[in-house]
């Protein structure tokens, strides 16, 4: 009996020993992570297979292997399937994505707007630079910077309306948003799996450069009505206060926006202030520079009188910081105490209404 002991137990550990030594690996080659709003996990790459589930942009996978655009991933819930190569983002580009959300996130929001048609999200502007995600079309943004590149053609970037019809470059908005799935969309097959992110219960802030072109802002009706009277190309918009009269409570705004094509070194060119006439009960024009090369952003805050005033930079040959107040329908620059729209800038009309009622 003994002998068969001495004999078995050496045996067994062999036998343990081995079946360790050749036990399924699954070490990961690199981990990454996803960047399309959803990407179905399959269970193999043959062209009969099996949906596992659905994988959201920002969840962490592992990968396991590579067979040509298709990659093999292990999600933090231990299951292993097969994504699209394409729609996973490295973890350099991914810290960089999230040190671009931190930078934008200080910055106040100049304008908020809508996405056009679907719409690359990049992580410097420029169509050849990497993309972050990809928004939906009328995705909520808010814009916080502008930049320009040179225009280019690719494949995965395509319009209708062809390329800028008088530059070779194209502006582009820094924005934040949100990255997110509407409920519904990419439904899991079967529903015992609980491994993957649910359709519609994950939303991440993102930030990242988009084509400005393919942004619709949000104006306010009478800031759209008094742009394009104007034949103004609108940038950026602001509420300064509001007023209150028998009908309500008006908002003041202000105005930031540029004439001619895309691409010019100043983020805008031409500032407005839009006042309520309690008088008159109608919108005015109560300021109007046209001679400015301003750039983003322009901050907004309150006077120790509570009045509402704006501050921005000149770039070009004349760096310097401009501020002004808004006293009751008058802009004034602060450094002087002159009214704003002085010297060459164009003077409005005294009265001159942009929306009659």
């Amino acid at each position: 009996m003994k002998r068969k002991l001495l004999v078995a137990v050496p045996l067994l550990c062999l036998v343990a020993l081995l079946a360790w030594i050749f036990r399924p690996k699954h070490e990961s080659l690199s981990d990454a992570y996803i960047s399309e709003r959803s990407v179905t996990l399959w269970s193999s790459v043959a062209q009969v297979r099996e949906q596992l589930g659905v994988l959201l942009y920002g969840d962490h996978v592992d990968v396991l292997a590579r067979h040509n655009e298709n990659v093999k991933v292990r999600t933090d819930t231990g299951v292993v399937g097969w994504v699209d190569g394409r729609y996973l983002m490295d973890p350099a580009l991914w810290r960089r994505s999230a040190k671009l959300l931190e930078q934008a996130s200080a910055i106040p929001v100049q304008a908020r707007g809508r996405t056009k048609v679907s719409t690359n999200l990049r992580v410097h502007p420029g169509r050849n630079e990497a993309r972050l995600y990809q928004f939906a079309r009328n995705a909520p943004v808010e814009i916080v910077g502008r930049a320009t590149a040179d225009w280019v053609q690719v494949s995965d970037e395509k319009e209708t309306a062809g390329e800028p019809s008088e530059t070779k470059k194209e502006d582009w908005f820094l924005i934040r948003g949100i990255a997110t799935r509407p409920p519904g969309e990419g439904v899991v097959r079967n529903s015992a799996i609980t491994n993957t992110t649910q359709p519609g219960d994950q939303t991440i802030p993102i930030a990242g450069w988009v084509i400005a072109r393919f942004v619709s802002l949000d104006l306010p009706d009478p800031v759209r009505e008094a742009t394009e009277s104007a034949n103004i190309r609108p940038l950026a918009w602001f509420e300064l206060n509001r007023v209150t009269d028998g009908e309500g409570d008006h908002p003041q705004y202000l105005l930031a926006g540029a004439r001619g094509p895309e691409g010019l070194p100043c983020d805008f060119t031409t500032l407005r202030v839009y006042t309520w006439n309690t008088r008159k009960t109608r919108y005015e024009t109560a300021f109007i520079d046209n001679n400015l090369c301003g750039t983003f952003p322009i901050r907004l805050a309150k006077d120790p009188k509570g009045q509402p005033e704006f501050r921005f930079r000149l770039i070009g040959a004349k760096k310097e910081d401009r501020h002004y107040v808004l006293i009751q329908t008058v802009v004034r620059r602060v450094k002087d105490e002159t009214p704003a729209a002085s010297s060459k800038s164009e003077q409005p009309k005294p009265q001159q209404s942009l929306l009659k009622k």
